[in-house]
């Protein structure tokens, strides 16, 4: 893998001041008395964690499953897979990997290949992209230049991959990365029709297929765009979420007395989940007011994860795994010795997580919760971190 050097983009976040919610239901913290304790089926260690770069939290790590139930998960110097047992299948060490910087992202693409980010030091961090087989081998379309903040893959094949504020296309078939495209971004999305949705540092925009920009809206957001079943953007960051339609116009703005760090998550009803670094779960209705909201002990840097059943899993870094009813009634937690990381919920229903500690956890809740199930139930979208909207 060769790493191409070119200054590396910061974006800078200009801090804005907005209003406190107002007065609305908060739920306890005390677990229904009709729910029991989950199952821990195993943990897994994906290797120490270098001392937290931000003082107080760790960037996000969030696994990929497979169609065969293979468990595809970052670890502190390379990608482990995982059986769904938690027996160890293989493991690839990253031979650029810097010993001060994990691995923070996983894709499973359309030929059931692996991505994974990478980080180096030689003059100063660079990053970039990799492709392994499922058997764990090294493919030739590895792209780098700087850090990498997300990947994904379009429902035309091709895998971009963010780095440095750009979004970068590559060709899956073996014709490589696209260098010269030029997308400006960090997290992005991708809808049916070909249009891709990308976060700049203080705005929203669409992009066609053929990377013209459709439309720039005025949105102060980070991590992925969330997309619903009606078309409509959810994106957030500094203080507010905000909800966007399909054309550009803004459809509705919440301010919040915290920041959104990560990205929401939305039911099958159109109820939009998300956490804050103020460390409260809020449940919007798609019009966007205010059904209830969630205290945690500490800051909520993650996705929440969706079951069919309704049951929404998230974690905090009071290193807690919460359980909450659709009501926003607490089930059940499930402590831990870390920060915890974006859930997800494999096709048996088991809720899989990482966390500050390396590890890897697979957990079985008490009731059967249908799976994962959503218009946007988790971080990346489905099993498979594409960031596709699933309607």
């Amino acid at each position: 893998m060769k790493y191409n050097f070119r200054p590396t983009s910061v974006m800078v976040l200009l801090a804005i001041t907005l209003p406190l919610l107002a007065s609305c239901h908060s739920s306890s913290q005390t677990p229904d008395s009709s729910s029991s304790a989950p199952k821990k089926k195993w943990e897994f260690s994906t290797g120490q964690l270098p001392q937290v770069p931000r003082g107080d939290y760790y960037d996000d790590q969030s696994p990929a499953i497979a169609e065969d139930g293979t468990i595809y998960a970052p670890g502190s110097t390379g990608l482990y897979a995982v059986s769904p047992d938690g027996t160890q299948k293989w493991f690839y060490r990253s031979p650029y990997q810097s010993p001060h910087f994990p691995l923070h992202h996983a894709l499973i693409d359309d030929n059931n290949d692996i991505w994974f980010d990478t980080t180096a030091e030689v003059d100063r961090l660079i990053g970039g992209a990799m492709q392994l087989s499922p058997d764990g081998h090294e493919r030739p379309n590895a792209v780098s230049r700087d850090r990498v903040s997300q990947l994904g893959e379009a429902f035309d094949g091709d895998v971009f991959v963010g780095m440095g504020g750009s979004i970068v296309p590559i060709n899956i078939s073996g014709k490589g990365a696209d260098l010269k495209a030029h997308i400006a971004g960090y997290g992005f999305s991708f809808a049916h029709d070909g249009t891709m949705y990308a976060v700049q540092a203080h705005s929203l925009v669409a992009y066609a297929p053929n990377y013209n920009v459709l439309w720039t809206a005025n949105v102060d957001a980070g991590g992925e765009p969330a997309l619903s079943s009606d078309g409509t953007i959810y994106a957030g960051g500094l203080g507010a979420l905000f909800a966007t339609n399909p054309d550009g116009t803004k459809k509705w703005s919440l301010p919040l007395p915290g920041h959104l760090v990560a990205s929401p998550a939305i039911a099958n009803d159109g109820t939009v989940y998300f956490g804050s670094d103020e460390g409260n779960l809020y449940a919007l209705s798609p019009d966007g007011k205010l059904k209830w909201k969630f205290s945690t002990e500490d800051k909520i840097l993650s996705t929440p994860a969706i079951a069919k059943n309704g049951t929404i899993y998230f974690g905090s870094t009071d290193k807690i795994l919460y359980a909450l009813t659709s009501f926003g009634r607490l089930k059940w937690k499930f402590p831990t010795g870390g920060q915890i990381f974006s859930p997800t919920i494999g096709a048996d229903g088991t809720v899989y997580f990482q966390n500050g500690e390396g590890k890897l956890y697979a957990v079985e809740d008490t009731m059967d919760n249908g799976e994962l199930s959503g218009q946007w139930p988790k971080r990346g979208a489905g099993l498979k971190n594409t960031a596709r909207g699933l309607h």
